[in-house]
């Protein structure tokens, strides 16, 4: 399962994932890690509010899964 995981990022430098059903968007894995970037970027904003940042992430549940990107600055 790929998904990216939308957030800010604070006063630190750090990403903080926002919470909810609209702050995640699963991702067809099967496509590159560009285009994911892409359909990152193409659905922030899209039915969901405008996000400062995300990351994709990729594992076997939501629960045991790591990110594959670095924090992305949208």
């Amino acid at each position: 399962m790929r998904f990216v995981e939308y957030g800010h990022v604070d006063k630190r430098g750090e990403f903080q994932a926002e919470c909810g059903d609209r702050a995640v968007v699963v991702l067809d894995a099967r496509n590159s890690i560009h285009t994911s970037i892409q359909d990152a970027r193409n659905f922030n904003g899209y039915r969901r509010p405008v996000y400062q940042a995300c990351r994709i992430c990729q594992g076997e549940t939501f629960n045991r899964s790591n990110p594959i990107t670095n924090v992305i600055i949208l």
